[in-house]
Formats: C-alpha cells, sequence, structure tokens
C-alpha cells in the first residue's frame, strides 16, 4: 500500500510538504513491509522471489543462496540504520530494530552459525576465482555500523566487535571489479581504520587512485556506461568518505571530491523534472530514487554550492515518485522489480527481491543533523523559475550527455553518447540506446518488428530476420547550438550500417535532422515515446498536415506526443505494442517509415520533428509550425555530402555540417 503523507507542512516545503519526519514515516513504513516476512529474531530476510530473471535460481550454487541473504540483511540495513539513529527504539511488529540487526550481524558473522554467509576467501577456495556479490553488500554492512554506530557497533563487546571486523576485512582485503565496486573495499578499509583495525594502506591508496583516475570532468566518472552510478554510486561513497576520514587525514584528495561533487551538482539537478521526477534510463534503474542520494551527500562537501531547498525538493519528490503508489510495492508489501509496477526488461541478472533497496542510499539525509540546511532551508523550483516557459539545455563534454530541462512541459530528457556494446556487435540494452530519455515518458522494449521509441530501426531486405539496432552511440559535441552523435547498427556478417544524428532542441521536444548511411536496399522506422494504455484505455491517434508534411499526433490523459515527418520519410503510422511498456501491458507508438527497394541510394536525409505534451490541450498550428525552412544541401564547401540549412519559428537558424563526427566521435 502507498504511503500518505500525513500533516504536510507546506511552510517549510510548499512543494511537497514533506519535513524530515516525513522521511522518517516513509522509510518505516518501507521497513514495515520488509519485517511482515521475518518470523523471528534469527531468520534471515529473504524476500519473496518476484521474477525469473533474478537470482538465485534452483540450480544456482549454494553461494548464490547465501549472496540472497546478504542483499536481505545489507540492503535493508541501509535503510534500517538512518531510522535506528534518528530514533533508538524504533519498534517493527514485535521487533525492536536494532536488536534485530545487532543479531543478524553477529548470526552471519559467526562461523559456527547457519547463518553465516562466508567471506571471500573461502567463496574462491571453495568455488574458484571469480567475483562475488559478497563485496558489495559488505559495504553496506560498513555504513550501516557507522549510521547506527551509537546504537549498534558502541554496544558490542570487543570480542563481537573482532568477530564482525575479521568478517569485514576479508572483503576489504580481497579482489574487487575495476569500477565502482572499488569503493565497496575502500568503504570498508576506512571503516575497520576509523575503528582501530590494522588495514593495508598501500590497498586503500591503489582503490582511490583507480577511482579518481576514472574521473572524465563535468562531475561524472565513468563506470561502464554514463548513469545513475555516478550520483549514487561515486557522489554517495566519496562525501562519507571525506567525512569519516579523508577531510583529517587526505584534506587534499578531500578537496578535488568536493570540487569534483560541486561541478556535478551544477547540472544534474536539471535531470529532474519540474515535479521532481527521476529519468528512467540506464542499468539498475529497480533502484529508483537512489538518484537523489548525491542530493543529500551535498550537505556533506564543504561549502556547497547548491540551493538546499531545491535539493531537498527534488530528494522528497523523487521519494514520492514511488511509495506514494500502490503499483511500486507487490502484494507482499515490499518494492517491486520494475519501475513503477513489475517489468522483466529492466531487470538484470546480478538482482534478487532486496535488490531493490539500495534505494535506501537516499535516506542518507537522514544522518544529515535536524539544523542542516537540507532541512531548514525552504522549498522551492530552482532553476524551474527561471527557466519559465522556455528550456535549458547543457551539454557535457565529458560523459557525452546533453541535458535538457523543458519548461513548456516541465519535463528532463538526457540524450546519450559514450556508449558501446560490451559484447561487441550485439545490439545495446535499449535503457542505453534511446535517442532521448524524459522523465514523464518511460522507454520501450525493444520490438523486432520495427516502431521502436526514441530508436532508429532498419531491415535489410535481403535479409529480413536481421533487425539493425544500435550496438554503439558516439558523442562527438555540440556546435552551433546542435548536439551531433553517431549511431553504429550491426548490419548482415557484422557489416555496420551508420547513422549521423545531428539534435536540435525545441521548446517541447527535438528537431531531428540525421543523415542515413545504410548502403543495401532497406526499411527504416523512427519511433516517438510510447504511450501506455493505462487501465486499458487506448491513445487517440490523428492524422493531419502540418505546412505540406505529414503529421500523426497521439494522446492519452495527461501526456500528448506529435511526430512531422519534414523530409526523407515516406510516410508516417503507428503500432499497438504488447508487453513492451512499464506502465502497462499495451503502448501506442507513433513512427515515420521510409523504403528502398534498390542498393546504393545514397545518403539521405531524415529530418523529423518530435513534440510531447504534458497536458491535454488540443495541437495547435502554431505548436507544431516549429520549422520554418529545411533546405537539404548536396555537398557542403568542406567536401562533406548532405548537409542542411535549418530555419526555426522562433528565429534560430543552423547549418548542419556532419564532417567533424569521424575525426571527434567518442565512445
Amino acid at each position: 500500500m502507498a504511503y500518505q503523507i500525513q500533516n504536510p507542512d507546506y511552510t517549510l516545503s510548499p512543494e511537497t510538504g514533506m519535513t524530515r519526519q516525513h522521511w522518517i514515516d516513509a522509510g518505516t513504513h518501507l521497513l514495515e513491509g520488509i519485517f511482515k516476512h521475518i518470523p523471528t529474531m534469527d531468520d534471515p530476510i529473504v524476500l519473496p522471489k518476484q521474477s525469473d530473471v533474478i537470482y538465485p535460481k534452483a540450480d544456482d550454487p549454494a553461494w548464490r543462496f547465501k549472496a540472497e541473504e546478504y542483499e536481505g540483511l545489507s540492503r535493508t540495513f541501509l535503510l534500517a540504520a538512518p531510522l535506528i539513529n534518528a530514533k533508538p527504539d524504533l519498534k517493527c511488529g514485535d521487533f525492536k530494530v536494532a536488536d534485530y540487526y545487532a543479531h543478524q550481524l553477529l548470526l552471519a558473522t559467526d562461523k559456527t552459525s547457519e547463518r553465516y554467509l562466508g567471506t571471500t576467501s573461502e567463496l574462491i577456495e571453495e568455488y574458484g576465482p571469480g567475483w562475488y556479490q559478497h563485496t558489495c553488500e559488505g559495504a553496506a554492512l560498513a555504513i550501516s555500523l557507522m549510521n547506527s554506530k551509537e546504537h549498534i557497533w558502541d554496544n558490542y563487546t570487543q570480542e563481537q566487535k573482532d568477530q564482525i571486523a575479521a568478517f569485514l576485512s576479508d572483503y576489504a582485503h580481497s579482489k574487487t571489479l575495476s569500477h565502482n565496486w572499488r569503493f565497496f573495499n575502500v568503504m570498508l578499509l576506512t571503516f575497520l581504520r576509523v575503528n582501530g583495525y590494522e588495514v593495508d594502506d598501500g590497498l586503500l591508496q591503489d582503490h582511490m587512485q583507480h577511482i579518481m583516475a576514472l574521473y572524465c570532468g563535468d562531475g561524472w566518472y565513468r563506470d561502464l556506461g554514463f548513469d545513475y552510478y555516478t550520483p549514487w554510486g561515486f557522489h554517495f561513497y566519496a562525501p562519507i568518505w571525506c567525512k569519516w576520514y579523508g577531510n583529517e587525514h587526505e584534506p587534499e584528495l578531500a578537496k578535488i571530491i568536493d570540487q569534483r561533487h560541486a561541478e556535478f551538482m551544477q547540472t544534474y539537478p536539471l535531470m529532474f523534472s519540474r515535479e521532481g521526477h527521476q529519468i528512467m534510463y540506464g542499468r539498475s534503474i529497480i533502484y529508483r530514487f537512489a538518484a537523489s542520494a548525491a542530493l543529500a551527500t551535498s550537505a556533506m562537501v564543504k561549502d556547497s554550492p547548491v540551493d538546499f531547498g531545491w535539493m531537498r525538493r527534488i530528494a522528497s519528490a523523487n521519494l514520492m515518485q514511488f511509495v506514494g503508489r500502490d503499483d511500486f510495492y507487490t502484494d507482499e508489501g515490499v518494492p517491486c522489480l520494475g519501475y513503477y509496477g513489475p517489468w522483466d526488461p529492466m531487470v538484470q541478472f546480478y538482482s534478487c527481491a532486496a535488490s531493490p533497496f539500495w534505494m535506501a542510499k537516499a535516506f542518507v539525509c537522514l544522518m544529515l543533523p535536524e539544523d542542516s540546511p537540507f532541512w531548514t532551508a525552504t522549498e522551492n523550483s530552482g532553476e524551474w523559475d527561471e527557466i519559465g516557459d522556455g528550456f535549458k539545455t547543457v551539454t557535457l563534454p565529458g560523459p557525452g550527455l546533453t541535458i535538457t530541462a523543458d519548461g513548456k512541459t516541465g519535463t528532463s530528457t538526457v540524450q546519450m553518447g559514450k556508449v558501446k556494446s560490451s559484447e561487441g556487435y550485439n545490439n545495446l540494452p535499449p535503457y542505453y540506446s534511446r535517442l532521448a530519455f524524459n522523465s514523464d515518458f518511460p522507454w520501450e522494449d525493444d520490438n523486432t518488428d520495427g516502431a521502436v521509441p526514441q530508436q532508429y530501426c532498419a531491415v535489410e531486405l535481403d535479409y529480413p530476420e536481421d533487425h539493425l539496432l544500435p550496438y554503439s552511440v558516439g558523442s562527438a559535441g555540440e556546435r552551433d547550438g546542435v548536439v551531433y552523435r553517431h549511431v553504429e547498427v550491426k548490419a548482415h556478417d557484422d557489416v555496420p550500417g551508420r547513422f549521423d544524428l545531428a539534435d536540435i532542441v525545441v521548446p517541447g521536444g527535438l528537431l531531428r535532422v540525421d543523415r542515413q548511411r545504410l548502403s543495401t536496399r532497406h526499411e527504416v522506422s523512427l519511433g516517438h515515446y510510447g504511450l501506455p494504455h493505462i487501465e486499458g484505455v487506448a491513445a487517440k491517434v490523428e492524422k493531419r498536415t502540418v505546412n505540406g508534411c505529414e503529421c500523426l499526433t497521439a494522446a492519452i490523459p495527461g501526456r500528448q506526443v506529435a511526430l512531422i515527418a519534414l523530409h526523407g520519410w515516406d510516410g508516417v503510422d503507428h503500432l499497438v505494442h504488447t508487453g513492451k511498456h512499464p506502465e502497462a501491458d499495451e503502448s501506442t507508438v507513433i513512427f515515420a517509415r521510409r523504403r528502398r527497394e534498390e542498393h546504393y541510394q545514397g545518403m539521405p536525409l531524415l529530418i523529423t520533428l518530435m513534440l510531447q505534451k504534458t497536458d491535454d490541450s488540443p495541437w495547435t498550428d502554431e505548436e507544431l509550425s516549429v520549422v520554418k525552412l529545411v533546405k537539404p544541401i548536396a555537398w557542403l564547401k568542406d567536401g562533406q555530402p548532405m548537409g542542411a540549412e535549418i530555419e526555426l519559428a522562433d528565429g534560430r537558424s543552423f547549418v548542419i555540417d556532419y564532417g567533424h563526427i569521424e575525426g571527434n566521435v567518442s565512445y
């Protein structure tokens, strides 16, 4: 059942009504759903299995079942620890929460207990070299023990502390993966150090060196892709590490961490909509509002420049985006494996039923003192007031991201670059490959019949079984108001096909001026955002003509899309998809289409206006007449084929020249 705000405070929090007490209440609401599944103090947290995608499976080795128990303990402790800190006598059902976790930690680290979880060294000895989920969960235990230190760790005997420390030390000093996982070892090593245990200082330095080397600029770190692992990973752990250790013992390094965090926060809040909703993109999105963890750790950073009234407004709205919805919960009262409702296409193999509780990182805000500006500043809408009905776009060269806050719709959009499949020519997963991701229009799963939302989908007519979807999206930067990117798709026999992208942000959407580079005869489609059939009600689709060009619109209550085929397309159409959308079983996708029966048809320009709205007002001719002039150029002066001159109704003009893409594209 959804959490409901009681006694909202619209003086301190005029946007959401939420205060620190409401965060405690919401966290307790989540925790109560967990404790329904714990019969006795000796029982571990093993939540009901929800999906066939997740581990453990029936034939998995025993350590996978122990990893499930470990996630149940560690990730829910991430939620419980700040609540214990705020309310030491907190009870859920018949359990005093602090007593339960204190007891479970002793069982989990006691080699004579059947609840013993095992160390990395023991796992390697029994199962061989590899990467074990236990390392990740060990770091969560360390953070939670620090967050509840006065009420759990400090109450252990020295013998009990030594038992837990020896267990954690094995993870801390064992192998790890060279991305955000290094922070797990850092947090474990640092926990041990600040609590009086000896650690390998050289190992700690090695991990910090490799972490800092992943920095790419603009506040972002490279962690496979550029996604929420920067805010809920790097900018979560690093400020906490500075607070524990860095500020005192590594002040120069801590200063750099603070500077990077401040740089990140200059643009990251724009990735949340006017209402404070996050964008659904990237892997592990079942962690949902963990995306706002970095907003809270801003208050741990020295001389942070952020507007804390805006940060709390976003964080509270981001929390309520999920916990305030009934479909966020399973029938058993715990967060489902999906975004809103259950949805397998966004669930990764490394997840189990307790994995969503990584979202508890957002509750780090409860570790801030009550007089922190994060809690005392009056809520506000931040830069959205300045944006008004216009838009603000920033392109970040480091991660290759373009972020747009659109005042007309109140939505936020991110366009990704620097994404490459880790499996050669295999398709990128849809949570990385879409041409644009929007806060109010979630991505759909791939559809092999074409009409893939926010994506080009091509079929070679000689090999109709091969659907050409991206295996890389490269960034070529922004020039004169145009964002250039490069998409490669797998064609027959692994010969790549290409699309050169030129994105122009317009109020309420994007103008796409793209160059297609497919040599064989083919069929190509480009879909708009899919609209879910909420409660089974289909979208209303209408066809019209705008300045001589075909236009298709689709609408559901509160959301609309419009697609105008300005140049290069044969026509527009729509399809109803089944099982592709995270909000409903069926969805409607409007799309442009093109078919060529002969090989070697040149490099066509595909020019498409893609608009969206977040109200129910009918589309006007003025709204749809964004583009004033489209003039293809067969050869530009620099010898580059197929550019274009574009004039918009708002007075802006552009010359599209793809000539710098090949020499500057990066992944």
